[in-house]
C-alpha cells in the first residue's frame, strides 16, 4: 500500500524531470544559423581631377556714377536776372556756347559808355599834348640855342601824363566791356544741368552760387577694393571695367570704361578706392578712333550721374594654378583629397584669388589628384570615400546605400 503510494508521487516528478532534460537537450543539439559580417558602408563624394590653368582675375565691386567735370555757376556781376535758358533747369541738356542766364546789362552798358566817352577825351589830350611837345621842339630849334633842352622844356611831363590817362581810359573801357561780357552766363562744354538755385526777376549779387553744371562726354566711378587685391590689379595698362545697372528693363544694360587711376586707402575700412572712367555715359557723340576709352554701347539708356552699378574689373592673368569651386575650399585655407586607396586626406593650400564662385590655389596640389566638391562639415583623415568622378564612381568603391547583401544578411539572421 505504501510503496503504490510513493509511486504515484514520484513517477510525475521523474517524467517532469525527463521532460525538461529532454527539452535543453534538443535546444543545445540545434544547428547555429549561419551569419555573414556585412560590408562596410562607404560614403558617395563628388570629386573633380585636378588641372593646372590660367585664370583672368576680375574684381567685382560697386559705386556710384559722378561726372568727370563740374562747374559752379557763379555771376562775377551783380544785377537783376531778366531771362534763363528754356535747358537751365535740373536735368536740362545744353550744349557749349548756350547762354544759361541773361543779367540786366544795362547799368554796365552805361558804364561801357561813359568808359568809350573817357577814352575818346583821353585820347585827346594826348594827341594835344604830343602836339605841344612837338612844337616846343621846333621853337628850341628856331631860337637857335644851343645844348639840350630839359624835359619841361619839351612838355615830356605832360605828354607822359596824358599817355598814362589815356591807357587808364583804355583799361577802363576794357573792364566796362568785360562787365557787359559777365551779364551772360555761358556754357564752356557740352552738358547737363545738377543744380539750379535761381529764378528769373531774382537779384543775385556777385560771387553767389546759382547752379551746378556737369559735362557729359564722361563720367566717373569710384570703386571700393580690398588692399590685399591692389597686386592683381592692371595698373600699367587701360584694364577694362564693365559696367552694368538695371534700367527699367529686364535685362542688365551693360557699359565699357577703363581704370584710370587708385585714390588713397580708407583708414575705416582699409579699402582702396579706384576710379573708373566711361565715355560719353549720355551716348551722344561719336568716339573717335584714337579714343583710349571705348565708347558707350548706343543700344543703353543713358548712364545718369548719380546711378548705382556693379563693376567688374579685369585684373592680371593667374599663371600655372588650379581654379577649384569656391564651396570646395574650407577656412580660405584648406581643402579635401581623395587618395589613392580610396580616403579622405586634409590638406592645407596656399589661395590666391577667391571670388563667390571660383577659387585659385597656388601651392598645396599635384596635378590629377582628386579634390572633393561635395560640402562636408565634419570629416577625419582615413575617412574611406566613394568618390563620382564625371558622372563615373571610381572602381573599388560602392556607394553609400542599401545593397542586395544586406537583404539577404537579415534575412538569413531570421532564419
Amino acid at each position: 500500500m505504501i510503496s503504490k503510494r510513493l509511486l504515484s508521487i514520484v513517477l510525475p516528478i521523474v517524467v517532469i524531470i525527463a521532460a525538461v532534460l529532454a527539452s535543453k537537450w534538443i535546444k543545445a543539439s540545434k544547428p547555429e544559423p549561419e551569419t555573414r559580417s556585412k560590408p562596410a558602408r562607404l560614403m558617395q563624394v563628388d570629386a573633380i581631377r585636378l588641372k593646372t590653368a590660367q585664370y583672368p582675375v576680375m574684381l567685382r565691386s560697386q559705386g556710384s556714377v559722378q561726372p568727370t567735370l563740374t562747374n559752379a555757376l557763379v555771376p562775377e556781376v551783380g544785377g537783376t536776372v531778366v531771362s534763363l535758358a528754356k535747358a537751365f533747369v535740373v536735368g536740362g541738356r545744353f550744349k557749349a556756347g548756350d547762354v544759361l542766364v541773361q543779367i540786366d546789362r544795362r547799368d554796365y552798358d552805361i558804364a561801357l559808355t561813359q568808359a568809350e566817352a573817357n577814352l575818346a577825351q583821353a585820347d585827346a589830350r594826348l594827341q594835344e599834348q604830343a602836339a605841344l611837345a612837338e612844337r616846343a621842339r621846333e621853337d628850341w630849334r628856331l631860337l637857335g640855342r644851343s645844348g639840350k633842352p630839359s624835359a619841361l622844356t619839351l612838355r615830356e611831363p605832360q605828354l607822359a601824363a596824358a599817355k598814362a590817362d589815356r591807357d587808364a581810359a583804355e583799361a577802363q573801357l576794357s573792364r566796362a566791356q568785360l562787365d557787359v561780357d559777365r551779364t551772360q552766363l555761358s556754357a564752356t562744354f557740352d552738358g547737363i544741368v545738377g543744380e539750379k538755385s535761381v529764378d528769373t526777376g531774382q537779384f543775385v549779387a556777385r560771387g553767389t552760387l546759382i547752379g551746378r553744371i556737369h559735362a557729359i562726354d564722361s563720367a566717373e566711378v569710384r570703386l571700393p577694393v580690398s588692399s590685399q587685391y591692389l597686386d592683381l590689379l592692371n595698373l600699367r595698362g587701360d584694364a577694362s571695367v564693365r559696367i552694368t545697372a538695371s534700367v527699367g528693363g529686364a535685362r542688365d544694360s551693360v557699359w565699357k570704361g577703363v581704370l584710370t587711376r587708385v585714390e588713397g586707402m580708407d583708414a575705416a575700412s582699409q579699402q582702396l578706392t579706384v576710379v573708373a572712367q566711361i565715355s560719353d555715359p549720355y551716348a551722344t557723340a561719336t568716339a573717335t578712333a584714337t579714343a583710349t576709352i571705348s565708347p558707350t554701347t548706343t543700344e543703353n539708356p543713358p548712364l545718369r550721374f548719380g546711378q548705382f552699378v556693379q563693376a567688374e574689373i579685369s585684373g592680371k592673368t593667374l599663371n600655372d594654378v588650379f581654379v577649384i569651386p569656391r564651396s570646395a575650399l574650407r577656412e580660405e585655407r584648406e581643402v579635401l583629397l581623395v587618395d589613392s586607396e580610396g580616403r579622405i586626406e586634409r590638406r592645407d593650400v596656399q589661395v590666391v584669388w577667391s571670388d563667390d564662385d571660383s577659387a585659385a590655389i597656388s601651392t598645396g596640389l599635384q596635378v590629377d589628384e582628386l579634390l572633393v566638391t561635395t560640402p562636408l562639415s565634419t570629416v577625419a583623415d582615413g575617412t574611406p570615400v566613394s568618390a563620382m568622378v564625371d558622372g563615373v564612381l571610381l572602381s573599388g568603391n560602392e556607394p553609400d546605400k542599401g545593397t542586395e547583401s544586406d537583404l539577404d544578411n537579415d534575412q538569413d539572421t531570421a532564419n
